[in-house]
Order: structure tokens, then C-alpha cells, then sequence
């Protein structure tokens, strides 16, 4: 992900479904927060994230950087996190911001780095 060229947010297991594969969420979806479990560390590249269960790093472009600091409480559903990266990239389309938004949710939350409400 990076809504373009080749990067992605984070490198994420090949066993994750992929949003093309899944039901796209809906702007009124609640966005999952963050493990008690997991550490973010902001670089000048984007950042790290560690999850202290597992002891693994994960490494982050600056637009998962961006979404991680999105996350609850600043942004509560979907659309008000799609919004917010649409303002902020806009050349990238709302389209590509969706997809790749929800990949990196879904890779977090199967990584164990957030947590839905009903976990």
C-alpha cells in the first residue's frame, strides 16, 4: 500500500484474505483500536510497530503511520478514517484509499497490533 507504487503499509502474511476477496467495509464499520500488547515507534520513513506478544517488528510507510495514528479514539468508524486520508492524499482517489485502508486493518488486527470491540 502507499495508494500507488508498489509499497505497502506493512509486509503482511500471505494467508490474510485480501479485500477483493472479502466484503468491503462500510463507512459506518467501527474501526478496530489498538492492542494494549502493541508499541509504535514514529519514524522519518513511517514507523515500527511491535507486538509484545509475539516479540516481532513490523515496519510501516508513512501512510500506515498515518492510519495507525488515525486509529481510535481520533477516528471512530471507516469513513471518518477514509476521509482523513483522502485530505491528505488526494491524488491517491478514494477508490485506492478504501482498498488499501482495509488490507492494512485486516493486517493488523490478524497480526494481533489492534483489536475489534468484540475481541
Amino acid at each position: 500500500m502507499v495508494f500507488g507504487r508498489g509499497r505497502r503499509c506493512i509486509d503482511s502474511p500471505s494467508y490474510l484474505t485480501s479485500v477483493t476477496e472479502s466484503a468491503a467495509l462500510q463507512p459506518h464499520y467501527p474501526l478496530p483500536y489498538p492492542s494494549p500488547s502493541a508499541i509504535f515507534k514514529e519514524l522519518d520513513e513511517g514507523g515500527v510497530l511491535l507486538s509484545t506478544t509475539d516479540e516481532v517488528y513490523f515496519g510501516v510507510n508513512p501512510v500506515g503511520a498515518r492510519i495507525w495514528a488515525l486509529l481510535p479514539p481520533v477516528s471512530k468508524t471507516f469513513g471518518e478514517l477514509c476521509r482523513a486520508l483522502e485530505q491528505q492524499y488526494p491524488e491517491a482517489g478514494s477508490e485506492r484509499i478504501r482498498i488499501d485502508a482495509q488490507e492494512f486493518l485486516e493486517a493488523l488486527i490478524a497480526s494481533g497490533l489492534a483489536v475489534t470491540a468484540s475481541n
